[in-house]
């Protein structure tokens, strides 16, 4: 008799445990696409996703239409990668690759996805800081203090099994402009930047005497002008220069501001 009571009992742990796993594909497949969906893709980007796992990011992006590159440290993590993109019918627009996680190149992304604890993400902020202003960067953890996100979602995971969280925030960053330092523009113009991260401080002067200050945020390469306020430029970072967008009478439009040589200036 206890033999067979032992049979319908054995069968429904493995009926709970497979009910558990199939809800935790489900939830990672869910948290995946909420991923892309805050790095809001374009069909000219490339993800870089670091710690791919099984790759769901990798496949949800190239099904957006973007380019997309796995790294893992588990080979067997990495051919259940290549299957899942294969059996999505995307693997032509997918690469994945075994790396150490914290030295892989990120230069040439133009979004990284890091699935990584926090004191991984502190030693990658460095590398992350020096790449293309612009660049999204996203976690689900909020692993890099002092760094301010520019925006955090919620996502909702009702499929994890019992004994985990429901709920998942992600959250987005850009890679600030470096601007910190002295400009100089045609015409004596010169801008003088004291930048905190994402906040910042500018200075404008011309060699007739005339100065304008004004304090703003940077949002990726672009420093749009403070809401409210007296007229201020926009100025976009573009390879290593800033450009005026959308100028005032001291900055007119299009003008290209650079770095200040060591002579100064030009008059």
């Amino acid at each position: 008799m206890a033999a067979m009571l032992a049979v319908p009992s054995a069968w429904a742990q493995a009926r709970g445990d497979a009910a558990a796993a199939a809800g935790s594909m489900v939830a990672a497949e869910r948290l995946a696409q909420a991923m892309v969906r805050l790095a809001a893709l374009r069909t000219d980007d490339h993800l870089l996703d670091l710690g791919t796992a099984e790759g769901r990011v990798v496949v949800a992006a190239a099904q957006a239409g973007a380019r997309a590159t796995g790294v893992e440290t588990e080979p067997e993590l990495l051919n259940r990668a290549r299957q899942r993109a294969a059996q999505a019918g995307v693997a032509d627009r997918v690469a994945f690759r075994e790396d150490d996680l914290l030295r892989t190149p990120l230069s040439g992304a133009s979004v990284i996805v890091m699935h990584l604890p926090p004191e991984s993400q502190q030693q990658l902020r460095p590398a992350l800081l020096r790449l293309t202003p612009g660049t999204r960067v996203i976690s689900d953890t909020d692993g890099l203090p002092g760094w301010p996100a520019e925006q955090a979602q919620t996502v909702e995971l009702p499929d994890r099994s019992p004994g985990r969280l429901r709920t998942q925030r992600i959250y987005l960053w850009r890679v600030p402009a470096p601007v910190d330092g002295e400009w100089c523009a045609p015409g004596g113009i010169q801008l003088s930047f004291r930048q905190s991260m994402l906040d910042y401080q500018a200075t404008l002067s011309r060699s007739a005497g005339t100065q304008l200050q004004w304090r703003g945020r940077i949002e990726g390469a672009s420093l749009p002008p403070p809401v409210g306020g007296a007229l201020r430029p926009w100025l976009i970072w573009i390879e290593g220069e800033l450009q005026v967008r959308r100028g005032i009478p001291e900055l007119p439009d299009g003008i290209r501001l650079v770095r200040r040589p060591a002579a100064g200036c030009p008059s």
